[in-house]
């Protein structure tokens, strides 16, 4: 439980008296930054401010936002149960520039990983499947060589997902117990993040289990956060990850 109240005191301090959360105690709120301190909320069992959350994000223009923030921003919507309340006006316009994005960015994986979550969200079961035929189609179009991408690439296909890159995933742990960019390349958060969740998904598990947590703990730093590896300064993404993967694969014992 102290450690969680660690956490938990960790994202409140970088929260804003007018709503949302930023990547530092004296940084603005940001779409993405609140994304990720709402979720590590949710995995403390700690209810964020809801009224507060709310007046954060109908401050927001949505119309002018990037893709990626975009897709934050409706996951938050969501997980606040505030879908409902948002201008169907405004949903709508956002429906017909997404789909006009996916036409565009048919060989962007990130992107149609986002588009397709909004849609996911939005109910549009036709355009979601439309947007997992395209890349189940055309995957050799893709540069597949990084866990970011195999990440994206399961987000929209799911159980679709192609086994064969799954051996892939689990040769890129390193002798450290994190993840890097793929096999040989240098352990971060994110990376061993992109590949507990896949594995997780497919009921597997990281060959060095033991090692994986020892990992996660390297990163963790005295302000209650943890950073991309153990030289780093925390931010909620990299912290979000870390908790996840410590509660997904019963890490939390001794934490």
């Amino acid at each position: 439980m102290k450690t969680l109240n660690k956490l938990i005191d960790f994202v409140l301090k970088r929260e804003k008296s007018e709503g949302g959360f930023g990547a530092t105690p004296f940084l603005p709120a940001t779409i993405e930054d609140t994304y990720y301190a709402v979720k590590i909320l949710y995995l403390c069992n700690y209810s964020p401010n809801k009224n507060l959350l709310k007046n954060f994000l109908f401050r927001q223009n949505i119309l002018e936002l990037y893709i990626k923030p975009l897709a934050k921003y409706f996951k938050l919507l969501n997980y606040l149960n505030l879908l409902n309340t948002f201008p169907q006006p405004i949903i709508n316009i956002c429906k017909n520039n997404l789909k006009i994005s996916f036409y565009k960015n048919l060989t962007n994986l990130e992107t149609l990983c986002f588009i397709l979550e909004i849609f996911e969200i939005l109910g549009e079961k036709d355009i979601v499947l439309e947007i997992k035929k395209t890349v189940l189609n055309n995957i050799s179009l893709f540069n597949l060589n990084t866990l970011k991408s195999f990440y994206h690439l399961y987000k929209i296909l799911k159980m679709d997902f192609p086994i064969d890159f799954l051996n892939k995933i689990l040769e890129a742990q390193n002798p450290d117990g994190g993840f890097g960019f793929f096999k040989g390349t240098t352990s971060y958060m994110e990376n061993t993040y992109y590949a507990c969740y896949i594995l997780y998904h497919f009921n597997l598990k990281p060959k060095m289990l033991k090692k994986l947590k020892e990992f996660i703990l390297s990163c963790w730093n005295v302000d209650g956060g943890f950073g991309r590896n153990s030289q780093g300064i925390s931010f909620l993404e990299s912290t979000y990850y870390a908790l996840w993967i410590l509660k997904n694969f019963n890490l939390v014992n001794g934490f």
